[in-house]
């Protein structure tokens, strides 16, 4: 009988994948109705990775000023890191085949996720990369979701203040209270952008290039943009700042997001 509940073991441990071997690690099927949740510590980044002929088309995070989220060039990868030491939101990702639904939650005791692959079991009928009877969203739901656009308009605020070069200010500029929208015309090359607190201090910010928009976090009081040998400035005239300064020995985040 020892010997039969021995052999039963060493084949259960021969038949684990070598997946299970690193709990932060993890193999997961994709299931349209449930919310999986990831955790993870601050300074740590966990990587959600989707079918290999999937692709990334919106991402909507309630807290982005607690999460930094990055797609990869191919958008089949997405990187989460919190930017906190406790944070808790949900995330929503929409490809062009599929809909999934995300709790992130970081803290000092969290058992921090290192990479999240999800698996796609057959469908009678259909291949395994069939996307699922998920209704299609809206223009509009589509734009908000990928951070185009509050989700209250009236909550734009367009009171900014431009000073210098015109040949390096965007077309547009407009924050909702928690990030300032800069869209230049289709080509135009894009600035670095800096930002200036109440004492002058400057700094770099975080930002994410979507075709020609940038998207700052924060709302600070003074952007600064530089070209080359030209500079601009835009000063927020119409709400209280809301940002918070980067160190000047830290880099900033650039996240550039895949065209839909």
């Amino acid at each position: 009988m020892i010997r039969i509940v021995m052999s039963a073991c060493a084949l259960a441990l021969a038949a684990t994948p070598a997946l299970a071997k690193d709990a932060r690690l993890v193999s997961r099927v994709y299931n349209s109705d449930e919310v999986v949740r990831i955790e993870s510590k601050a300074g740590v980044q966990a990587s959600i990775a989707f079918a290999e002929q999937e692709q990334i088309e919106n991402v909507a995070i309630g807290d982005s000023n607690a999460w930094q989220v990055t797609p990869n060039k191919r958008a089949n990868l997405l990187f989460v890191k919190p930017l906190a030491a406790r944070a808790r939101t949900n995330m929503t990702v929409v490809t062009d085949k599929r809909t999934y639904f995300f709790d992130l939650v970081a803290g000092p005791a969290a058992n921090p996720l290192y990479v999240l692959r999800f698996t796609y079991p057959e469908e009678p009928g259909k291949k395994a990369d069939a996307p699922p009877a998920v209704p299609a969203l809206t223009t509009e739901e589509s734009r908000v979701a990928g951070g185009e656009l509050p989700a209250d308009p009236a909550s734009l605020n367009f009171n900014w203040v431009r000073k210098g070069d015109a040949k390096i200010m965007p077309a547009r500029v407009y924050d909702d209270g928690a990030a300032v929208y800069l869209a230049w015309a289709p080509g135009a090359p894009l600035p670095s952008i800096m930002m200036r607190d109440r004492t002058g201090a400057e700094g770099p910010v975080n930002y994410a290039v979507r075709d020609d928009t940038l998207v700052v976090d924060g709302v600070p009081g003074i952007l600064i943009l530089r070209l080359g040998r030209s500079s601009a400035t835009l000063e927020n005239k119409g709400r209280e700042p809301k940002t918070s300064m980067i160190a000047a020995h830290q880099p900033a985040t650039v996240r550039t997001e895949p065209k839909e």
